[in-house]
């Protein structure tokens, strides 16, 4: 899956395997990791921003995902199972 930074998605390849789900828990899954990588992208901008010397309560007003809420968030996707390093397969 390619998102933009606010999350969209651009590309998406699905597997075969994955088809097997029922729509509504494809799209469920679909959805769980494309906000996940808007949360990627927020948590790298506030890294990027307090490198820069932005001010905490700038930071704050743009209510950027954290450190903290990146981790809980893949720790609630990954669930008893470990995210893979890749989406992607070998062919």
């Amino acid at each position: 899956m390619v998102t933009t930074k606010r999350g969209l998605p651009t590309a998406l390849k699905i597997d075969a395997r994955e088809l097997k789900k029922s729509p509504q828990q494809l799209a469920d899954e679909i959805m769980a990791l494309c906000r996940l990588s808007a949360m990627r992208a927020q948590v790298a901008h506030r890294r990027d921003m307090v490198e820069r010397g932005c001010s905490a309560s700038l930071i704050a007003d743009m209510k950027l995902a954290t450190e903290e809420e990146l981790a809980n968030a893949e720790e609630e996707l990954r669930g008893e199972d470990e995210l893979p390093a890749s989406w992607m397969r070998s062919v």
